[in-house]
């Protein structure tokens, strides 16, 4: 069932915007009903013809861009205040304390990919408990512990603003002081109220990777651990996001 949904979900986000052919048609034929155009002084059949559909589609269309532009204007401000990446110390260490709801999933890329040596979570299985989790050859081991180690934490969650809009945030903060040695951020704007019928023509994302600024920002932001933390691979160009003012 769950690639029936994916499907008319992509379906949707490629076509959506023809539905508002539904309410243009309904509008038109109201229009034609009662004679709007000829109220106006207009006469000839072709062109009553032509104003009804100019006066639905200006209407659709009008309520679509009042639906839909405050919180564009919102993602905007957003990108330019929050999509440069703030690095303000780096510090060298094996592993870390990820608090992450995916942290047994998605996080196991710290492992895979970014080169700790382990990360400590919270034990899905076990209230108030924790583990950490090492790579042992090509497979992930995973030791109950007592108590955190972890002299730093990498903290994500997500943000669900009004109009429509998601911020990402991830942090790497000093456990014993609370200090944040760096944050970055990923936003993502639905469309607002009519977003789910506009798809992907009125959505948006920043840091935006097509674009050579949004890909080092996007970059960064995706291996913020890395780069501060360090883990098992050297630096790349990732450094050159901003320090923090």
């Amino acid at each position: 069932m769950g690639e029936y949904w994916f499907a008319a979900g992509l379906l949707l986000s490629i076509f959506g915007p023809l539905l508002f052919l539904v309410p243009v048609a309904l509008l038109y034929f109201a229009f034609r009903r009662g004679s709007v155009a000829a109220r106006f002084g207009v006469v000839h059949a072709g062109t009553q013809r032509a104003v009804h559909w100019l006066l639905a589609a200006s209407l659709v269309v009008a309520v679509v861009v009042l639906t839909w532009l405050p919180g564009r204007l919102e993602f905007d401000r957003l990108c330019n205040e929050l999509s440069e990446p703030s690095i303000r110390t780096r510090v060298k260490v094996d592993g870390f304390y990820l608090d992450d709801v995916t942290a047994n999933s998605f996080g196991m890329r710290y492992l895979h990919d970014e080169g700790f040596a382990w990360v400590e979570a919270r034990d899905i299985y076990r209230r108030g408990a924790f583990v950490r989790y090492r790579k042992a050859g090509e497979k992930i081991e995973t030791d109950p512990i007592p108590a955190l180690t972890a002299t730093h934490m990498v903290r994500s969650g997500v943000e669900q603003r009004p109009r429509g809009i998601n911020v990402a945030r991830t942090e790497i903060i000093e456990r014993a002081s609370g200090k944040v040695l760096a944050e970055a951020h990923s936003i993502t704007y639905r469309g607002g109220p009519l977003g789910l019928f506009l798809g992907m023509f009125g959505t948006g994302h920043c840091p935006n990777p097509v674009f050579a600024e949004g890909n080092r920002q996007f970059k960064s932001y995706y291996h913020l651990a890395r780069e501060v933390l360090g883990g098992g691979l050297p630096p790349t160009d990732l450094g050159n996001s901003r320090p923090a003012p």
